[in-house]
């Protein structure tokens, strides 16, 4: 990087534009694209510090209200300012980052093309327009002659439904939180998802698993997702609908005049057409462009031109794509604190899992610290919410004895982590009681642990504050509940809505639907393969029962498998360690070039037969004697609420192609599975079930 001392923006022309989730902001920021204005994203209108750093004094604030915007517009390149926008500031002051005409456009032109988009495009756009993000998906819907659409209330499941049916919509973009959201509501859906045909997800981590979920929730789409930063934005695109199964776990690959490295101190670089022409960091400017290597501050590694991310260099928390700096955090708190004339003691910020927003807050207290928790947790949700984040249902509590340092005094997050893995944590709520990976045992406990607090029942949903993604995952209950969420019931007493609910029977029962509570997963600590039988004669057992060739795909996956059981019997782990390495590299070996994974943890009977070999992901808990299954079939979790939650497939069951078998469920003896069903219920034995979401049809054959 170059850097220069003067800050460029003094004689540049700027407008601001007031952020809003609008075709009106839209509107204003294409415009000044067109007439060659450089745009200055606020997040209000007295935003003084962006106004200050960019010496913006043109404010414009877009008409409010949602809907259809199809403006023509064509995306054009060039070395002129188009915009300057904001990092998060997660490593202290936001900077600033001039963009080129040809940054946007860049990221019109890889996208359309990864995606084959055409002028037939008609988008939901589920991301709030004033993100990078959902502006740049507006971008290249109108440069392909499309339509967009921006929901009034965001990501709604109901009225995505609502419009893929009726044929108003073709296309979907969300960040992974969204998408996971609609993972766990997919039984509501049908036929309609096939219109889909093309989706963009966002840049927080989503894992190989769910990616497989969703492509074959979405047969017809043209899915990608990016990686990237508001510096060098869609730096690697990954086409999850044709990425190979082993290597859906990375980010994917630099395409067009994009480059990617990994440098000496393991950090991503990038440089090319998307990379900024400039940042101001502490009113220094420093030039970059095309031409320079740009360090980020996240960690990777790249495989056969893939990147895989391996995290973040710092300790920044990322909920649903806002990232927050836990030590900024922190001394924002202590202020507050101390403004109420409250010791707030020694505790700690760190990142913590969240299964659906990808990081939540883990606040850590010490015994002395742990009587004014209530006080912290209300500090830290408002700072948050400044921020523009509810994250007060992201919070967890955790207690230690005293919390790691460094000798300058430094709080070691990486130790603190280590040190919490394996115990419980508690979100704020009357009392430290709620485990924050429990499957809710009641409607009014599912209703605390989304508001983030004890329920007032003669409130409403809204009335307290709740989320966007509560509002998601409590609109989903009563959908199940009582078949159908009632209108406007975010404004109902919570009160009326949990005795609605009760009335309908037992809450667990309704939601679990088999799935909730399920027993561990194997752990792979011993010789699962059939008892009674030598492994060779298993071998031998499995190369006829797979039409006695060699050469078939699904026998030298069983082979592969029941070798890696069989190494669990040798007991010494100096001699068992070399067949381990053979293990895991033929098991690798196998998934890319059949197309199947089965791991060793999963119990298999004798006589399986794997038919047509390819795209196969087959997570059951375990698989009976004399099943056959054939290609582009999924076992597998049914949400991330239990990872443990994987299908049981009785004796002799007949799985026809493309069939999609999830949750904590079993599939009865004998019964036949209809090709491309989806199954998450139990399936009594010696049944033929079909459809999405499949349903008992008729009685198979009984064995003579």
């Amino acid at each position: 990087m170059t850097e220069l001392n003067a800050n460029p923006f003094r004689s540049m022309s700027t407008v601001g534009v007031v952020a809003t989730n609008s075709a009106g902001y839209v509107r204003q920021m294409i415009g000044n694209l067109e007439r060659g204005r450089i745009s200055v994203p606020l997040t209000r209108a007295d935003d003084d510090y962006r106004l200050r750093q960019t010496f913006t004094t043109d404010i414009a604030e877009p008409e409010s209200g949602a809907g259809w915007i199809d403006m023509p517009f064509r995306s054009r390149g060039g070395d002129e300012p188009a915009q300057i926008s904001f990092t998060s500031g997660t490593q202290g002051t936001p900077k600033a980052v001039l963009l080129s005409h040809g940054n946007l456009h860049d990221v019109v032109v890889r996208v359309t093309e990864a995606m084959a988009i055409d002028e037939g495009i008609r988008e939901y756009i589920g991301i709030p327009v004033y993100h990078s993000f959902g502006y740049a998906r507006c971008r290249i819907v109108l440069n392909a002659g499309g339509r967009a659409f921006i929901p009034e209330h965001g990501f709604d499941l109901q009225e995505i439904q609502r419009m893929l049916r009726a044929g108003e919509i073709n296309a979907i973009s969300a960040v992974p939180t969204l998408w996971r959201i609609f993972l766990a509501a997919r039984d509501r859906f049908g036929a309609e998802l096939e219109r889909v045909r093309w989706v963009e997800i966002g840049s927080q981590y989503m894992s190989g698993e769910e990616k497989a979920t969703l492509r074959a929730a979405l047969p017809n789409a043209r899915i990608v997702q990016h990686y990237g930063l508001t510096e060098a934005s869609r730096t690697t695109l990954q086409s999850i609908d044709r990425e190979p199964l082993e290597t859906l776990d990375s980010v994917g690959e630099a395409r067009g005049g994009v480059e990617i490295r990994i440098n000496a101190r393991g950090r991503i670089e990038t440089r090319g057409p998307h990379v900024a022409l400039g940042i101001l960091d502490g009113g220094k400017w420093q030039a970059i462009g095309r031409d320079e290597w740009l360090e980020t501050s996240d960690m990777g590694r790249i495989e056969d031109g893939r990147l895989y991310f391996l995290g973040r260099g710092d300790d920044v928390i990322n909920i649903a794509g806002i990232k927050l700096s836990p030590d900024l955090l922190e001394s924002a708190v202590r202020r507050s604190l101390e403004e109420q004339q409250v010791d707030s003691g020694d505790f700690a910020l760190l990142r913590r899992a969240d299964p659906l927003r990808g990081d939540g807050i883990g606040l850590v207290v010490t015994p002395a610290t742990s009587m004014v928790r209530d006080q912290l947790v209300e500090a830290i949700a408002s700072h948050a919410q400044a921020l523009g984040v509810n994250a007060r249902s992201a919070i967890t509590v955790h207690e230690v004895e005293s919390l790691p340092r460094t000798d300058t005094g430094k709080i070691q997050r990486t130790m603190l982590a280590t040190l919490l893995n394996g115990k419980p944590a508690a979100h704020p709520g009357k009392a430290l009681r709620v485990d924050e990976q429990a499957e809710p045992e009641s409607f009014a406990r599912l209703l605390e642990k989304c508001l983030g607090r004890p329920v007032d029942p003669a409130q409403s949903f809204a009335g307290m504050g709740g989320d966007s993604l509560g509002h998601l995952q409590v609109a989903l209950a009563l959908e199940r509940a009582l078949d159908g969420a009632p209108a406007g019931w975010e404004w109902l007493p919570l009160g009326d809505l949990i005795a609605q609910v009760d009335a309908a029977g037992d809450f667990a029962t309704l939601m679990a639907q088999g799935e909730g509570g399920a027993p561990p997963l194997p752990d792979g600590s011993r010789n699962m393969n059939p008892p009674g039988i030598s492994f060779w004669s298993l071998v031998a057992e499995d190369y006829r029962a797979n039409g006695s060739k060699l050469s078939s795909q699904g026998f030298l996956m069983l082979f592969i498998h029941r070798f890696g059981n069989w190494r669990m019997g040798v007991r010494l782990k100096p001699l068992r360690m070399p067949l381990t390495v053979a293990y895991r590299f033929l098991n690798k070996l196998a998934q890319i070039l059949f197309g199947m994974k089965l791991d060793y943890t999963v119990k298999v009977g004798r006589r399986v037969r794997l038919e047509h070999f390819g795209g196969m992901i087959l997570g059951a808990r375990a698989i009976g004697n004399d099943v056959v299954i054939r290609q582009n079939t999924t076992f597998g979790i049914r949400s991330m609420e239990d990872l443990n939650a994987k299908p049981i497939i009785g004796d002799g069951v007949d799985i026809g192609a493309g069939a999609v078998i999830v949750g904590n469920i079993t599939i009865g003896e004998h019964s036949v599975i209809g090709a491309n069903s989806v199954i998450f219920t139990n399936i009594p034995p010696y049944s033929i079930a079909m459809g999405v979401p499949a349903k008992v049809v008729g009685q198979a054959r009984r064995p003579a």
